[in-house]
C-alpha cells in the first residue's frame, strides 16, 4: 500500500494590491496600498461593499522580492513611501495613520517595481548617526553665523585632506535648512564621496533629492536626472500646492563652462541658470577656479551664499580673497596637536592617525645678502620676510625659463643635501626619502628646477618627474 501524501504547510505569497475610489472627493488624488493572503478582489469588497463605495482595482503584485522567495508586507512599502516624502492620510475619526497616499496609482506601481527590484531601501537604520568633531562643529557654526550675518557671502574652509568636508557641509545644509544645493567641482571623480555621504548620512528619507549625470555615478541607488525631479516636484505643485523637493545638485566644472548659458557652446544646463541657489559649494576650490571663463560661468550662476572647499587655497589667501572671519582654518599641526591633547583618552578621534613629522629649515643664510640690504616699499627700507613665491621666481631666458636668484636656488639645494640634518644630507636619510612631491606655484619654476636637479651631484641619481603643473617628483626605484 503506498503511503498517503499529506501536507501540513504551504508557502503562502500575500498579494499587493492598490484602488482607488472616484466618487469619494476626499481621496482625489490617494491611492489605497494594502495587503493580503486572498484573492485582491474578495478583500477590497470586504473593504468597500458595507460602504457601498464604488472603487477601482488599479493594480495588484506579488509581494516577493525579484528573483527570490523573500517576502514583504504591505507595511514594508509604506515605510518607503513615507520616507520619500509621500504624504499619508490619517483618519478623520480617529486621527490614527490609514493605508491611503496621497500618489498617482501609475507612480505607486514604478515605486513599487523600483523596491520589489531592490532600487529603493530606506529603511532609517540605514543612516548612519553622526558626532561631529569638535572642529568639524566650529566649522559649521562658523560658516552659519557668517552667513546670518552676510547675504549673499562667501566662505572658505581650509581644511586639510580627510577633515571631513562632504559630511559638514551636508550638516551645514541642514543647519542652514538649505533647499537647493549646488556643488561643483573641478574633479568629477570625487562625485562617488559626495555620493556615499549622502547615502550614509542623508538618505532620500531627509527629503534632499541627489541629481546628477556624472559618469560615475550612473546606475546608482537614488541617483535621479533633473528632468525626473521636476517632473516629480511639477506633480507635486499641481496636486498638492506646496513646494518643490528639496535638491542637492552635483555638477562638474567641465560641464558648468561648456553650457552655453555660461560661456560655453553646448546647449545644456539651463536649470543651473534659472534656479536661485540657496548654496554654492565649490570643492576643491584651489584648483581650475581663478580663471576668465570660469569666474563668467560663476557670475551666471544665482545664489544665495557661497561656501569654497580646499586643502591648498594658497593664491586665494595671497590675494586676500576672504575676510579674517569668512575663513575656518584646520591644518595637519593642529590635528597633530589635538590627538597629543587627548592621548590615552578611549574616546579620542585622532587615536587612528598616523605620527607626521614637520621639519622646518632656516633659509637666512641663503637670502643673507637679502636680509642685509631689506626691501624697499613706497620709498622705505623694510625688513625682508623670505618669500618662496618670489625665490623660485623665474625669467625668460633665451626662450627656456631660468631662476631669477639662480646662484640661491642652488645654494638651496646644496644645503638640502649638505647641511648636518636636512633632509637630503646622508644616505641613511636619503633612504627615508623614496619619493618627495615638490609643489610650486608656476609651472614655469618646475622646469627650470627639473634642468638643476638633473644636473645636480645628489639629485642627478633620482628618477625626475616634471608634471605638467606646478608639481615635481622625485623618486629612486
Amino acid at each position: 500500500m503506498s503511503k498517503p501524501n499529506v501536507k501540513t504547510s504551504k508557502l503562502v505569497i500575500p498579494i499587493i494590491y492598490a484602488y482607488t475610489t472616484p466618487e469619494i472627493k476626499r481621496h482625489d488624488g490617494c491611492t489605497k496600498i494594502g495587503d493580503t493572503e486572498r484573492d485582491a478582489e474578495a478583500r477590497i469588497g470586504e473593504q468597500t461593499n458595507t460602504s457601498d463605495v464604488e472603487y477601482h482595482l488599479e493594480w495588484t503584485e506579488n509581494a516577493v522580492f525579484s528573483g527570490t522567495i523573500e517576502i514583504f508586507r504591505d507595511h514594508d512599502f509604506h515605510k518607503v513611501l513615507e520616507a520619500y516624502g509621500i504624504e499619508r492620510l490619517r483618519s478623520v475619526n480617529t486621527g490614527e495613520l490609514t493605508e491611503w497616499f496621497r500618489i498617482d496609482p501609475k507612480k505607486a506601481e514604478d515605486m513599487l517595481q523600483d523596491f520589489r527590484h531592490r532600487r529603493l531601501t530606506v529603511d532609517p537604520d540605514d543612516i548612519s548617526p553622526y558626532t561631529l568633531r569638535d572642529e568639524q562643529r566650529e566649522a559649521v557654526e562658523m560658516t552659519v553665523d557668517y552667513w546670518k550675518n552676510n547675504p549673499k557671502g562667501e566662505f572658505l574652509w581650509n581644511a586639510k585632506p580627510r577633515f571631513g568636508k562632504t559630511l559638514c557641509v551636508y550638516d551645514t545644509i541642514k543647519k542652514m535648512d538649505a533647499k537647493k544645493i549646488l556643488i561643483v567641482t573641478n574633479r568629477p571623480a570625487i562625485a562617488n564621496s559626495w555620493y556615499e555621504d549622502y547615502m550614509k548620512f542623508l538618505g532620500r528619507q531627509s527629503g534632499y533629492f541627489f541629481v546628477s549625470s556624472t559618469d560615475s555615478l550612473k546606475g546608482k541607488r537614488n541617483i535621479v536626472s533633473y528632468e525626473e525631479y521636476k517632473n516629480d516636484c511639477d506633480a507635486r505643485i499641481n496636486r498638492d500646492h506646496i513646494d518643490p523637493m528639496k535638491l542637492i545638485y552635483f555638477l562638474s566644472l567641465q560641464d558648468l563652462k561648456g553650457s552655453s548659458f555660461f560661456g560655453g557652446e553646448l546647449p545644456k544646463l539651463r536649470e543651473i541658470s534659472v534656479i536661485n541657489w540657496d548654496l554654492l559649494v565649490i570643492d576643491e576650490a584651489h584648483e581650475g577656479v581663478d580663471t576668465y571663463k570660469t569666474d563668467t560661468a560663476f557670475n551666471h550662476i544665482k545664489r544665495e551664499f557661497t561656501l569654497h572647499l580646499s586643502g591648498t587655497p594658497f593664491k586665494a589667501l595671497a590675494n586676500a580673497k576672504f575676510r579674517k572671519e569668512a575663513i575656518f582654518n584646520w591644518t595637519y599641526v593642529q590635528e597633530q596637536e589635538k590627538k597629543q591633547a587627548l592621548m590615552g583618552r578611549p574616546d579620542n578621534p585622532y587615536a587612528v592617525l598616523p605620527k607626521l613629522n614637520m621639519y622646518t629649515y632656516q633659509m637666512s643664510e641663503i637670502v643673507a645678502d637679502k636680509l642685509k640690504q631689506g626691501v624697499e616699499i613706497l620709498g622705505e627700507t623694510e625688513e625682508y620676510a623670505f618669500d618662496l613665491a618670489e625665490f623660485f621666481r623665474t625669467k625668460d631666458l633665451a626662450g627656456s625659463a631660468s631662476f631669477v636668484y639662480n646662484e640661491q636656488v642652488d645654494m638651496f639645494l646644496d644645503a638640502l643635501t649638505r647641511k648636518e640634518k636636512y633632509p637630503f644630507s646622508s644616505e641613511e636619510l636619503r633612504e627615508e626619502l623614496n619619493h618627495t612631491l615638490w609643489l610650486f606655484d608656476r609651472v614655469d619654476s618646475v622646469y627650470a628646477l627639473e634642468k638643476k636637479l638633473k644636473n645636480h651631484p645628489v639629485f642627478k641619481d633620482y628618477h625626475i618627474i616634471a608634471l605638467n603643473s606646478p608639481v615635481i617628483t622625485l623618486d629612486i626605484f
